[in-house]
C-alpha cells in the first residue's frame, strides 16, 4: 500500500530483518561471535606477523597491515549492533547510531577499495621498474597514499550520509536489512520534497564512481603490468612476476566480485533477501580471506608466523 508522504519524527529504525526471518536467533548469533572473534584473531595475528617481522617492512605488506586493521574495524562496526539485534525482541538502532554505522561503514569500505588500488600501483612500479622501486615506493610516498586513501573516502562517506540523513522522512522507519544501508535508509525519505531527487543521484554516482574508478585504475596497472611481463625473456622471470601478482589479484575479484554482485545485479523480487546474504557473506567472508590469501603462498610470512608462534610459547 503506498504511504503518504506525511513527515514523520524518526528517533530510531527497526530491522526487520531479524524480526521476519530469524528463526533461530540464539544459534545464529552464536555463529556470528565465533565467525567475528576468528575474524578478530586471524587480522590481529597477521597484523602481529607484519609489524614483528623485518622481513615484511615492505610497502606491500604496509598496505595489507592497513587492510588487516580495516577489517577489524568494518566488521566492528556492523557485527555488535547485529548480535544485540538478534537477542533482542526488538531489534532497532537508534538514528544517530545509524548515521554512525552508515559512515563508517561507507568510510572503511572505501578506504580498503583506495588501499587494494595503491597496492596494484605498487606491484606496477616493483615489476615495471624494479631498480627505482624503493625511491618511487617509499615509505614517505605509501603513507601519502594511505592519507589520501583516508581523506577522499572520509569526503565520500560524508556527503553519501549527509544527503540521506538531511532529508525528512515519511514512512515508518522500518529497515529491511541487518544493518543500515544507504539504499533502505532513503527508501523511507520524503519523495516530494525538494533534494529527494538530487541526494538518490548524488549518492548512486558517489557510488558508481566509488567501485568504476579504482577497478579502471587497477586494470590499467594490469595491463602495464603484463606489457612489462611480457618482455621478460625466461619463463622462470615471468613465473616469479605473475606468483607477486597473484595473492592481489585474488583479494581483487573477491571484494569486487562480491561488491559488483550487492550492488550491481538486475533486480528481482526476492532481490533484497538475496542483498542480505550477499552483505553478509562479504561482510564475514573477505575480512577472513584477506589474511589467508597473503599468508597461504607466501614463505616470508609462514616463516613469520612460525617464529611469532615459537617465540610465544618459549615466553
Amino acid at each position: 500500500m503506498e504511504i503518504p508522504n506525511q513527515t514523520v519524527k524518526v528517533t530510531e529504525f527497526i530491522f526487520l530483518s531479524f524480526t521476519r526471518s530469524t528463526r533461530f536467533p540464539f544459534l545464529l548469533s552464536i555463529i556470528f561471535l565465533l565467525t567475528y572473534l576468528l575474524i578478530i584473531c586471524v587480522n590481529i595475528l597477521m597484523i602481529l606477523v607484519i609489524k614483528c617481522d623485518t622481513r615484511l617492512h615492505t610497502p606491500m605488506y604496509f598496505f595489507v597491515f592497513n587492510l588487516s586493521c580495516l577489517d577489524i574495524c568494518y566488521t566492528t562496526t556492523i557485527v555488535p549492533q547485529t548480535l544485540c539485534n538478534l537477542l533482542s525482541s526488538r531489534p532497532s538502532i537508534v538514528f544517530l547510531n545509524c548515521a554512525t554505522q552508515m559512515f563508517c561503514c561507507v568510510n572503511f569500505g572505501a578506504v580498503q577499495i583506495f588501499i587494494v588500488t595503491a597496492m596494484a600501483y605498487d606491484r606496477y612500479v616493483a615489476i615495471s621498474n624494479p631498480l627505482r622501486y624503493k625511491t618511487v615506493m617509499s615509505w614517505s610516498a605509501c603513507a601519502m597514499l594511505i592519507a589520501i586513501a583516508w581523506a577522499l573516502a572520509f569526503i565520500i562517506a560524508f556527503v553519501m550520509v549527509y544527503c540521506v540523513f538531511r532529508l525528512p522522512f515519511c514512512r515508518t522507519p522500518e529497515i529491511g536489512h541487518f544493518y543500515c544501508d544507504i539504499g533502505q535508509v532513503l527508501l523511507l525519505t520524503c519523495t516530494d520534497v525538494q533534494g529527494h531527487r538530487a541526494a538518490e543521484v548524488t549518492t548512486y554516482l558517489l557510488g558508481l564512481g566509488l567501485f568504476t574508478i579504482p577497478f579502471l585504475l587497477i586494470i590499467t596497472s594490469y595491463m602495464y603490468i603484463i606489457s612489462a611481463v611480457l618482455k621478460i625473456r625466461t619463463t622462470e622471470g615471468r613465473r616469479k612476476a605473475f606468483s607477486t601478482c597473484s595473492s592481489h589479484i585474488t583479494v581483487v575479484m573477491v571484494e569486487y566480485g562480491c561488491l559488483g554482485f550487492i550492488y550491481f545485479r538486475p533486480s528481482a523480487e526476492d532481490s533484497l533477501d538475496k542483498d542480505k546474504i550477499f552483505a553478509m557473506t562479504f561482510m564475514f567472508m573477505s575480512p577472513i580471506l584477506n589474511p589467508v590469501i597473503y599468508s597461504i603462498r607466501n614463505k616470508a610470512v609462514k616463516e613469520g608466523l612460525k617464529k611469532l608462534t615459537k617465540n610465544n610459547v618459549f615466553s
